[in-house]
Order: C-alpha cells, then structure tokens, then sequence
C-alpha cells in the first residue's frame, strides 16, 4: 500500500510567525518543466504501451534575519498511462507543498530544522488514478516527480558540519516525520495513516591533491507501521543507500564527476495476510561534465540504473545520456536540456518488454543566497 499510495514520505518545514515578521534578504528561487515519455515494445506483455509525465517544480528560499532561512519546494503534475487496448488512464494536479524553516548556529554548522508537509496534493485517487502513481513512482524510471500525495506530516530535522582540516570535512543529520491519517480512495472511506519516517543520513569529503575531490554519502531509512482505520497494516522495509563520488578537473577549465551508489529495500509484510513484499537491489553509476564555451556551460552526462528483485517481478535497467545547457542572463540562468534513456522492464517471468523515453526540461534560476 505504502508504494501504491504515497510512493516515499517527503520532509517539510514549519513556518512559525515571528520568522516570518523578520527581514527577508537576498531571495533565490527556481522553476522550469519537465516532459518524461516512455515507450514499450512488447505492450502486450507488460500491459503498458505509453507512459507520460509533465511535472512544473517551483522552489524558493529567503533568508529571515541573521540566522533563519525557509525554503518552499512544490510541484504541478500531470500523468498519462496508454495500456497495450488503448485504454487510458491520467492523474493531474498539485503535489504535497514542503515548507522548511531552518535555525543556524556556529557559523552555521549546525542547523536545526522544524518540517511541514502541507496536505495541497491530491489525496482521493480512483482505482486508475492509483494505477498511474504506482508507476510513477517505479524505482527503475527516474521520473521527476514520485507522488502527488502523501497526507502531509510534521517533523524535526538536525544537521551537523565536522570540518576536520582543510582537506577532510563529516558531515551527520537526522530527522523524523510523523505522517497524517488521510482518506487515499476515492470509492471508500478507508482511512490510512502511512508509517512515520525515520532517516539518518552521514557524508564524507576528502580533497586529494589540488584538483580531485571524493565524497561518501551513506543513508538509512526505517519506517514505522502504517495504519488503516486506526490498525497496523503494513511494515514497509528499512532503506539503506550508499553513494560515492568523485569529481575532478578535466583540462584547463572544465570539470567532472563520476559516481556509483547502492540501494536496498527490504522486505516489507503485510499484518493481516500471509503477503511480503521482496526486497530489492537498485545499482546505479554515471559520469557527468562541466564543459564551458561561448559564454556557456554544456553539462553533458550518463547514467545506469540495474535494478533488481528477490521474486524475479517488477525489475530490469535504464541506460540515460543526454546534455543541458548553462546560460547566464543577468541573475538569472537558464537550463534547457534534453535526454535520452533506453532499457527493459521485467513486470514477472515471461513478461518483459524493451523501452525507450525522451526527456525534455527548462529549469530558470534567479541567484544564489549569501547569509
């Protein structure tokens, strides 16, 4: 139910009175729009001819006196499933509103963050409207957008810098979110409160030399049980997420990055029934570039996504290349970009199909914050 219906638990902030009586300085903001398209070759196979994503980010953050800041990031959506008959399937609308507030001390390494997740996305969904999210919010396609609605929540969040010499810096957070009941189904009166979130996140730099630079991020997520009509019933698997980098000079002034991380999902289980859900093992490696020119900045990458699962059900790969395009208009920039990605899907034994997808976007930047 947890993947179907909310797809992951997003982390918001508290907006409290007094912050916002403070001065505003120095605003920064960012939006843009993104088309995701995915083909299937076998449709009949996987039941999926077509699907479809337009997704419109909207983000902003000011700083309120000496040491708040608040950030706001929500999102428009509108989705598209095509089965392999015709028959079609769309969810449209706002997503759920973060709204973060965040209190900074010690020269700001340390950080302390209240969290909102305002209910504004769609909370009732049809049987076909819940069909489209459950795809869009698939691990293996990287769709920009993962759900429309989870309910809302509130929460906590704290962040610590350890710089230890000019070369190495650790960095440690952890936050927790306590999830809202809500109603997911239209054609019922089910009342389901996902699990509340749990995640500790560590990170490492070290810079080698004068021009490399490694980093290790690594993340654990527990929830607890959701719940409906007040009883426990789902226990979704712990995440535990590792990434590595490396970034890197390359020529006189271009730079690039290449990464590799790890996921695992385990296994989650239904209270009432005799049901897991398997765990799954997503891989994932790119290498991306810095490249400027003409008064530009060309950002050409590619990517590698190998996703697996303990039932052989619902897994294959992704292989995505594409570029984007820096341009600096006075203070704002502006990214069009477009991307490429090809791979195969396996929903169960014998069932598999190729696909391909395009990817169009154009973010706008206003700039960057200075406290």
């Amino acid at each position: 139910m947890r993947y179907l219906i909310a797809g992951g638990l997003l982390a918001t902030l508290l907006v409290t009175p007094c912050a916002l009586q403070a001065q505003v300085a120095d605003p920064a903001a960012a939006a843009g729009a993104t088309f995701q398209s995915y083909s299937f070759k076998s449709a009949d196979k996987v039941d999926l001819d077509k699907v479809s994503l337009l997704a419109v980010p909207i983000s902003a953050r000011a700083i309120l006196g000496d040491r708040f800041d608040i950030t706001v990031n929500g999102a428009y959506a509108s989705a598209k499933l095509t089965h392999a008959n015709g028959q079609e399937s769309s969810l449209s609308g706002l997503t759920d509103t973060e709204i973060r507030l965040t209190y900074a001390l010690r020269q700001d390494r340390i950080r302390l963050s209240a969290i909102a997740l305002a209910p504004t996305g769609k909370e009732k969904l049809t049987a076909d409207q819940l069909e489209v999210s459950g795809v869009i919010a698939a691990d293996l396609l990287p769709f920009a957008v993962s759900n429309w609605g989870t309910g809302g929540g509130l929460g906590v969040n704290a962040a610590l810098a350890i710089p230890k010499s000019d070369a190495t810096s650790f960095g440690l957070s952890a936050g927790y979110v306590v999830a809202r009941e809500f109603e997911p189904l239209d054609a019922t009166s089910f009342a389901y409160r996902p699990g509340n979130q749990l995640q500790v996140h560590a990170a490492a730099d070290h810079t080698i030399g004068s021009s490399v630079k490694g980093s290790l991020q690594l993340t654990y997520l527990h929830y607890s049980q959701d719940q409906g009509d007040g009883a426990n019933l789902y226990q979704a698997g712990d995440r535990l997420q590792g990434v590595g980098s490396l970034a890197f000079t390359a020529g006189t002034n271009s730079a690039g990055i290449v990464y590799a991380g790890y996921l695992r999902r385990q296994r989650g289980k239904y209270t009432d029934v005799v049901l897991v859900t398997p765990s799954q093992d997503l891989v994932y490696t790119g290498i991306g570039f810095r490249h400027p020119m003409a008064g530009a900045v060309l950002v050409p990458s590619v990517d590698v996504r190998v996703l697996g699962n303990e039932a052989g059900v619902e897994q294959g790969n992704t292989i995505t290349a594409g570029t984007g395009l820096e341009l600096t208009v006075g203070p704002t920039t502006i990214v069009p970009a477009v991307r490429a990605r090809f791979g195969r899907l396996t929903v169960r034994s014998g069932q598999e199909s190729a696909f391909s997808g395009l990817e169009f976007g154009l973010t706008l930047r206003s700039q960057a914050l200075s406290r």
